[in-house]
């Protein structure tokens, strides 16, 4: 890695991260505590798209230090793609609140609840990905943290699997069927950028080792 410029890029993933596990958090707590009224879903919407908006702040400010600073700790592509990846998921979780608001979703199976959990617990793992990023050389954990990311992205792929099959293949109006289908696929992606978060480091890791 090339000599640290003022300005510490591994701190913004850091936060970055931050904001996914607090979006995931704030997504669980809904789920877990639905309230299906127009007024309390708009405001839920309004209160994960604010943690959004911080992400997106976070990621101007990236790219603004990244077109001033001449030395960079790692080459610039690769913090931009690793900035954007990040941002990715917080959009995602963006995406689930605003599906079930949009679709005028006023049941949630324990399918959606499970999918809750399984990206706080991903996006967690994703944290302590980036916590452990920036001295990676000397971390005995990191590989670890993103091995667990994967493994719960693939237990997100089974209970995607098994909850698509069950719901075409139930009696639900055709309505309910597309809306629920939604809703599953986007906290699906939740998983799947958590995932492309960790592939990231792995391969950054990898070129400058």
């Amino acid at each position: 890695m090339a000599k640290k410029s003022g300005f510490n890029y591994f701190d913004s993933f850091i936060s970055m991260a931050n904001h996914a596990y607090e979006a995931a958090q704030y997504l669980d707590g809904i789920v877990k505590n639905f309230d299906p009224s127009p007024t309390v879903l708009l405001e839920k919407v309004q209160g994960i798209h604010e943690i959004e908006h911080r992400a997106d702040d976070e990621r101007h400010e990236v790219i603004t230090h990244l077109t001033t600073e001449f030395m960079t700790p790692i080459e610039r592509e690769d913090i931009m793609e690793m900035i954007q990846k990040l941002d990715n998921v917080v959009d995602h979780i963006d995406d689930v609140m605003r599906t079930v608001y949009m679709f005028n979703i006023t049941e949630l199976s324990p399918a959606i609840v499970s999918f809750a959990e399984l990206i706080v617990r991903c996006t967690k793992a994703m944290k302590a990905t980036m916590e452990k990023f920036e001295n990676f050389r000397k971390s005995r954990t990191i590989k670890e943290y993103i091995v667990k990311v994967n493994e719960i992205e693939d237990e997100g792929d089974l209970l995607h699997l098994d909850t698509i099959y069950n719901l075409f293949g139930s009696e639900l109006p055709s309505i309910d069927v597309i809306r629920q289908n939604k809703l599953l696929d986007d906290m699906e992606n939740c998983l799947d950028a958590c995932e492309e978060v960790v592939d990231t480091v792995e391969r950054i890791m990898m070129k400058n080792s």
